[in-house]
């Protein structure tokens, strides 16, 4: 994969994300040409003014609400050879581009994700903060703004359209597909969650749940009825 002569396609789905949907597409767009970095935002049905701020950066489409079902859709409208699938909420780090056409060029990589900074962070968040995650499927999840080539993404089916754990399922299918990587740059994403259940509170809940889904049955009803927040709630 040559990197001068690759579009990438990044795909951000969004729901009521007046906050923070502007911040994700300029660090998504940064000085990457347009025949370089594609920006789509597939909105789920936002009531406020996430639409009308998107509209003035990115190419904004609707769909059907559910983040798997956005994503998916906004795969389905992407020109790009690379697909990255980045969270309203998450921030792409300087030299994003290269690092994923870098990680892509092996041919035995099906995809992966970045390291993640929770920002702001305090607290348990400072040392989650300087952890080095390594590249286990079972880790590689949404918020780190997973990535993979466009043939591989329409291969594998794209996201599971499921109510949650789409990412999760998207990673195992990468790592059935080849071998997935993390690169070392952080991708930023919002600790509101944390902020909102307290940080170690909401640390033990994720992995509670994670256990939950991958080793004792759970489904992702049941994992969703746990695992809403309060910009979903208020809906």
């Amino acid at each position: 994969m040559q990197e001068g002569s690759s579009l990438v396609s990044v795909i951000i789905p969004a729901l009521n994300e007046e906050e923070n949907i502007t911040a994700a597409i300029k660090t998504a767009r940064r000085e990457y040409r347009e025949d370089e970095v594609e920006i789509l935002v597939v909105d789920g049905g936002s009531r406020d003014g996430t639409v009308e701020l998107a509209l003035k950066h990115a190419e904004v489409l609707q769909s059907d609400r559910g983040r798997a079902v956005q994503m998916n859709r906004g795969a389905y409208a992407a020109k790009g050879e690379v697909f990255v699938f980045c969270h309203a909420d998450s921030r792409l780090p300087e030299g994003w581009r290269e690092a994923v056409i870098e990680a892509l060029a092996d041919p035995d990589v099906s995809g992966g994700a970045f390291q993640t900074r929770i920002v702001p962070a305090s607290g348990i968040l400072k040392l989650i903060n300087k952890f080095k995650y390594p590249a286990d499927w079972r880790i590689l999840l949404g918020d780190l703004c997973q990535f993979m080539r466009r043939e591989t993404f329409f291969e594998i089916g794209g996201y599971p359209e499921i109510v949650l754990m789409e990412d999760v399922e998207m990673a195992r299918a990468l790592n059935d597909a080849g071998r997935i990587v993390r690169v070392p740059l952080r991708v930023e994403t919002s600790s509101r969650r944390f902020l909102e259940n307290g940080p170690l509170r909401q640390w033990m809940l994720s992995f509670t749940l994670m256990i939950r889904y991958l080793y004792f049955g759970a489904t992702p009803e049941d994992i969703a009825a746990r695992y809403r927040s309060s910009r979903e709630e208020n809906q």
